[in-house]
């Protein structure tokens, strides 16, 4: 009998990772900043070691997250701590925890002023609930990878326990809202 962790592509002997650590590898950002341009100033709210900041213009862009991993400025629950009327932020960008996907997305569409990009589990398309608060969303592009993305679990790149490569049967995508747009979304494969 299978267990759903296998299913879905992780290992439930190992469990989730404390608080929900999961990195962008570079070639995920590389494959979204050839096919989207960021209009800076720019915020990544959860910066980890920032594995997304460093690949941008970092003087122009905020690097801030939750736990402090040696980078950006630590100890900020974008969520909840900060209000952002005072700062002046054109693009949000990063990769929220999983299962805070949907807050992330409200909370970045209050404080960017052009755009907003998430990377995040092509399945977080489907359900009533996500679908009928996407619905009401300016999102103008989901880029899906052609090829499976590898989030680093507690952000490496190789399995802890084995040694190897970090793999996932997951398929993921970059979502990207802009601000005042009125059409449907399209879907671009990168």
């Amino acid at each position: 009998m299978r267990q759903g962790g296998k299913l879905a592509g992780g290992n439930p002997a190992r469990g989730r990772v404390e608080n929900d650590f999961y990195a962008t590898h570079a070639d995920s950002t590389i494959s979204l900043l050839k096919v989207e341009e960021i209009i800076y100033p720019a915020l990544e709210p959860a910066c980890g070691e920032g594995h997304i900041s460093k690949l941008l213009e970092q003087q122009n862009t905020l690097s801030q997250d939750l736990i402090y991993r040696g980078y950006g400025t630590g100890g900020i629950d974008f969520l909840i701590d900060r209000d952002y009327t005072s700062v002046h932020i054109n693009t949000v960008i990063t990769n929220p925890p999983f299962k805070f996907f949907q807050e992330f997305v409200e909370k970045a569409l209050k404080v960017a002023n052009k755009k907003v990009i998430m990377f995040g589990k092509l399945q977080a398309l489907e359900g009533i609930k996500r679908a009928t608060f996407l619905e009401t969303t300016p999102l103008r592009t989901v880029y899906v990878f052609k090829r499976r993305q590898q989030p680093m679990r507690n952000g490496k790149e190789f399995d802890e326990l084995t040694g190897k490569k970090m793999s996932s049967t997951m398929a993921f995508a970059w979502f990207v809202w802009e601000i005042g747009y009125e059409g449907k979304p399209t879907i671009e494969w990168i």
